[in-house]
């Protein structure tokens, strides 16, 4: 089972991303992940968060100098351009020297939505996202052949009737979440439509989710814990999470 850590892309200086990734690497993470969104979580509509693929770049010296996994966790294929994606991750790629996982989504945060003007409801964007993903796994696949890169593609949320499923036809890996029950019931479904050679599976715990279980984690077959870390109001992030994970996980 492989431990890694997701960064919120808000409230610490663009320099420190690379800093603190190093700290992880050094504690002996396996992946590090960004997600993706132009509007933090927490604060107001009209806050901002840092450009996650801009950021993406700046950790490429990390993942080359060390054994760390690099990873978006997720972009929303709502404002992400499957082409464009496709391209950024075989860059990345390139220049960390190994494998990059590019985590999408089907978007849905209010304050995303807001900004690119998005008024649609469900079903419009579930829609486009299922149509979005067949394009990602074309371009991710000629960017492949052409470049010999190495991007592979995960599908985040575990929405049942459609993610999930979407997942299983489209992607190479799924991260849900938790409790252990919740994700073990889409896991069946993964396993039920089946799933490419070497698919991957994850979660994605936050504070919610301690103390970690990582025995029962580990008995339904998760391939990945990644703990998303909010910063610590202090200009960094506190990486005791992820401390604690890996001491609990091995």
């Amino acid at each position: 089972m492989r431990i890694g850590v997701q960064f919120q892309t808000h409230g610490v200086d663009p320099v420190r991303f690379a800093e603190v990734a190093h700290e992880a690497a050094s504690l002996g993470v396996d992946g590090v992940f960004l997600w993706d969104h132009m509007v933090p979580f927490v604060g107001s509509h009209d806050d901002s968060a840092w450009e996650t693929w801009s950021l993406m770049g700046s950790l490429t010296a990390v993942a080359a100098s060390s054994s760390v996994t690099l990873g978006v966790l997720v972009s929303p294929l709502t404002f992400r351009h499957p082409q464009i994606l496709a391209r950024a991750a075989a860059t990345i790629s390139r220049l960390a020297g190994r494998r990059f996982i590019l985590g999408v989504g089907a978007g849905g945060f209010v304050h995303d939505d807001r900004l690119f003007g998005d008024e649609r409801g469900t079903v419009e964007r579930m829609n486009e996202f299922g149509s979005r993903l067949a394009d990602l796994r074309d371009a991710v696949d000629e960017q492949n052949r052409r470049h010999s890169t190495d991007v592979v593609i995960w599908v985040g949320g575990d929405g049942p009737r459609r993610t999930v499923p979407l997942a299983a036809r489209y992607a190479d890996g799924w991260s849900g979440f938790g409790p252990p029950e919740r994700w073990s019931t889409r896991k069946e479904i993964l396993d039920a439509i089946g799933t490419r050679s070497e698919f991957e599976t994850s979660v994605l715990l936050t504070p919610m989710d301690e103390p970690f279980e990582s025995t029962a984690w580990r008995s339904i077959g998760v391939d990945w814990l990644i703990r998303s870390l909010r910063p610590d109001g202090g200009g960094s992030f506190d990486l005791e999470p992820i401390r604690r994970l890996l001491d609990v996980a091995r």
